[in-house]
C-alpha cells in the first residue's frame, strides 16, 4: 500500500462512540484498530481485531467465502498490495453491528468502499460484507486483485482471471468516461 498524500492523520473525521455503555465503547475501540491497520496497510494488526473463525463475503461474488485468519491474512496481503490510499470516513453502528466507510485508490481509479461488520461478544469481527462503488473502481479492483489471489494457486488460473477481467475493466473505464454523453 502507499502513503496517502493527504495531511489528514488516520481516521480523521470518524466519530468515535463514546457514553456510557461500555458494550458500544469496545465495539467502536475494535473497528477504530481495524481501520487504523487497514490505513497503515499492517496486515497483523488487521487480523488482531477478527475472531478465529471470521468470515468475509467477497464482494464479487457469492460463491466465494474468506474463512479464518489464515485466508484472510492471505486475501489482506493481495488487498494492501493492490489498494492504495485507504482513508476511512465513516464509521457508525451499534455493540453488534457497525458499518464502515472508506474511500480509496486501484492505481488511478476511484474506490469507495461500504463494509458491514458484525462482532461477537468479545468485541472480535466475526462477520465483514462488502461493497463497492463505482463500478469502474470495482472492476478495477476484481482485475488486479483477482489474479494476484489466483497466482497462489497456480500460474495458470492467474492467466486464466486475467484474460477474463482485463477486458471487463477496460470496457467499463471506457463507459465510464462516456457515462455523461450517454445518459
Amino acid at each position: 500500500m502507499h502513503a496517502s498524500s493527504r495531511e489528514e492523520p488516520p481516521g480523521a473525521g470518524v466519530q468515535e462512540a463514546g457514553g456510557a455503555d461500555p458494550a458500544l465503547a469496545a465495539a467502536s475501540a475494535t473497528t477504530r484498530r481495524f481501520r487504523e491497520a487497514a490505513q497503515a496497510g499492517d496486515v497483523e494488526g488487521l487480523l488482531d481485531t477478527l475472531a478465529e473463525d471470521v468470515v468475509l463475503r467477497s464482494p464479487f461474488t457469492d460463491r466465494v467465502l474468506f474463512r479464518g485468519r489464515g485466508e484472510m491474512r492471505e486475501l489482506m496481503q493481495a488487498v494492501f498490495a493492490t489498494v492504495e490510499d485507504i482513508r476511512y470516513f465513516a464509521d457508525v453502528g451499534d455493540a453488534r453491528t457497525r458499518a464502515l466507510f472508506d474511500r480509496a485508490r486501484v492505481g488511478d481509479q476511484a474506490l469507495e468502499q461500504a463494509l458491514r461488520v458484525g462482532l461477537n461478544d468479545r468485541h472480535e469481527i466475526e462477520e465483514i460484507t462488502i461493497f463497492f462503488r463505482p463500478l469502474p473502481g470495482l472492476v478495477s479492483l476484481a482485475a488486479c486483485l483477482v489474479p494476484r489471489l489466483a497466482r497462489k494457486r497456480g500460474r495458470g488460473r492467474a492467466i486464466l482471471a486475467r484474460l477474463l477481467l482485463a477486458p471487463l475493466a477496460s470496457g467499463t473505464r471506457g463507459g465510464d468516461r462516456l457515462a455523461r454523453w450517454l445518459v
